[in-house]
């Protein structure tokens, strides 16, 4: 046990992290201290305790000495610095390193880290099934930690520049689509309620929170969990400061008439609120309080699942103890989905099934749709980039069938609609601008007009 100048006994700590145990312990006094932070290379807690020690005496008999900061002390100092300047996005970039990158790169010293360390976090975390899109995102995280450093000077290359997304993930993924509701189809889902009481409210919440993504801003889930009563003019409901969690930046937007009413319907049941998350926690010790990183798709597809009629309630009675009758409903599906109700509940090979975030598609594929330019549709959608916008106007749907305007003016004749005693004409002659012309298809004899 090593003795510290005018204090206690210096015993370092355990740390558990990644399936193995890391010592950490400070090295140096006064000015020159500094903190070790070292794997030890075992899931023994005797035995990391006793490489701790001998770590801890090596470690003691040398002088302390200059070096440079290990990637955990760097992320964490960069991120504080991130957070200062209000990045959205700090909290999943230090979920990501915390997750991935740490546990191989974190007690390692910035100036020793390789391009080949780098690739070896994210084939790492390819194998624990990362997506190439999230392997992207955990190697703009890491390169966003070394190039601070080496805009600092700290560093003579960020070699994080060195790996491309290539080396881990050659194949790219099919990108595909999330389903998207027609009007009919959100029409038949907000008429729906649920058949007990307890559930109501629950279900009347998500049917609140798809009307305001779908009518104001195409807000994303953590959009909806951070909008505030604040955020209104109340109780009009005719302005709205419409939060933005990815970009920070609020937009003011007009709340449209439509939408009113089922703002003031819900405000009212909330017993007119004046502070507070509109769509806060319901249950538990958290209750009243903001969402955090909660998703609503599983129970929305199973509200679709009872709006369209493929599972039915069937009320059960259960004797409970002192012989008190329990009702139950338990549901059974009791048709086939359509070809339709599957796609947008299960998905295939190129289309994502409906979702919370399928709104925010909805939302911005109306705004094309409506006609605005990409400017005007941008600031209602509160997207930054053109990149990003365009990539919510791709609508394969829609572009499966070939627009009238697009073919070929040339009228076909149906084979029913021949009559055979009609000799046949020319195959090809002018006739008061018009040229009339044979079919290909030998069966339709009779020619056509064409324009």
């Amino acid at each position: 046990m090593l003795e510290r100048k005018g204090g206690r006994a210096r015993t370092g700590g355990l740390l558990w992290k990644a399936g193995k145990w890391y010592g950490r312990w400070t090295v140096g006094t006064g000015d020159d201290a500094h903190q070790v932070v070292r794997s030890m290379e075992t899931t023994s807690k005797p035995v990391a305790r006793r490489r701790l020690q001998r770590a801890m005496a090596e470690d003691s008999e040398s002088p302390a000495v200059a070096r440079p900061d290990t990637f955990a002390e760097a992320t964490t100092r960069v991120l504080a610095d991130f957070e200062k300047k209000g990045m959205a996005t700090v909290k999943e970039r230090r979920s990501r390193l915390d997750r991935y990158a740490l546990p191989l790169l974190g007690p390692v010293p910035v100036t020793e880290i390789k391009a080949q360390n780098v690739r070896e976090v994210l084939e790492a975390a390819r194998e624990e099934g990362l997506g190439r899109q999230s392997l992207l995102h955990l190697l703009h995280d890491v390169s966003s930690i070394l190039g601070e450093l080496w805009r600092a000077e700290e560093l003579a290359e960020n070699v994080a520049k060195r790996v491309t997304i290539k080396d881990v993930a050659p194949q790219r993924e099919l990108r595909r689509e999330r389903a998207v509701l027609t009007d009919d189809e959100l029409v038949r889902y907000l008429g729906w309620q649920h058949p007990c009481k307890q559930f109501q409210g629950a279900t009347l919440e998500r049917q609140t929170m798809a009307c305001v993504a779908r009518m104001l801003g195409g807000q994303r889930t953590s959009d909806l969990h951070a909008l505030s009563w604040e955020a209104f003019e109340l109780p009009g409901f005719e302005v709205c400061r419409v939060p933005n969690r990815k970009t920070g930046k609020p937009r003011p937007l007009a709340v449209p008439a439509m939408l009113r009413p089922i703002l003031v319907d819900w405000w009212e049941k909330r017993k007119q609120p004046q502070t507070g998350p509109l769509f806060p926690v319901r249950r538990g010790k958290r209750a009243g309080e903001t969402r955090v990183r909660s998703s609503h798709a599983e129970a929305f597809r199973r509200d679709l699942r009872r709006a369209f009629g493929i599972d039915a309630p069937k009320f059960v009675e259960l004797t409970r103890k002192g012989g008190r009758i329990d009702q139950r409903v338990k549901w059974e599906e009791v048709r086939e989905p359509t070809v339709r109700e599957r796609l947008l509940l299960d998905g295939d090979a190129t289309t994502m099934p409906v979702d919370f975030h399928s709104w925010r598609r909805a939302y911005c594929q109306a705004l094309a749709e409506a006609g605005l330019n990409e400017q005007q549709a941008m600031a209602l959608s509160g997207h930054e980039s053109e990149g990003a916008h365009r990539r919510y106007l791709r609508n394969a749907e829609r572009l499966r069938e070939l627009p009238a305007a697009a073919l070929p003016a040339i009228e076909v004749s149906d084979p029913a609609d021949q009559n055979a005693s009609e000799p046949d004409s020319e195959p090809s002659m002018k006739t008061s601008g018009r040229t009339r012309i044979r079919t290909v298809d030998h069966r339709l004899v009779r020619p056509t007009l064409y324009r």
